[in-house]
């Protein structure tokens, strides 16, 4: 423990600068493998090749390409449109700020059908650049929605009628968690 305590003939200890080294380099092998596992769970920027359909024969779930216009920006949402109909396209937190789309632009999106919104995976713009915008699958289904496991909870109470006092919830609704 004395080499600890003296100091080469530099005046610098040496432990200690083989232990900055090593945290250096402990960082450096964490950062990279971080990179990795960023690079794996980003989703590939390779589409599936499907044939575009018309909007209007959008009705089941699944996933879908569409080609058309960009008829209006809503923040991270726009409506595309082609010669049959029109559809809500939900471009996720890429989309926010504007800068994914303009008016007027012909683009094609691969995505998810679902609830009457076609939510993007990727986005091909009229040069040919392709857009990861987030995965096919989707987001994990919110347990909140109806058909979730809270939906054996009892209907909220009707609103009052204006002719007398409000309804009050049942007991065993106020208790539930």
């Amino acid at each position: 423990m004395t080499d600890q305590l003296e100091p080469t003939a530099s005046g610098k200890r040496r432990p200690r600068a083989r232990l900055l080294l090593a945290a250096a380099g402990l960082l450096a092998i964490g950062g990279a493998a971080g990179a990795v596992i960023v690079h794996a769970e980003r989703p590939s920027v390779t589409m599936a090749p499907m044939t575009p359909v018309a909007i209007r024969t959008l009705g089941s779930s699944g996933i879908v390409t569409i080609r058309g216009s960009v008829v209006e920006i809503y923040g991270n949402k726009f409506i595309l449109a082609d010669a049959s109909g029109r559809a809500l396209v939900d471009a996720g937190r890429e989309g926010e700020g504007g800068g994914l789309v303009t008016a007027g632009e012909a683009v094609t999106v691969q995505g998810r059908f679902d609830d009457g919104v076609v939510h993007a995976a990727f986005l091909v713009a009229p040069g040919g650049k392709v857009t990861a915008l987030g995965p096919l699958a989707g987001p994990p289904h919110d347990h909140r929605r109806p058909g979730g496991p809270h939906d054996d909870a009892p209907p909220p109470p009707p609103p009052p009628r204006g002719d007398g006092p409000a309804p009050v919830a049942p007991a065993a609704a106020t208790n539930a968690t």
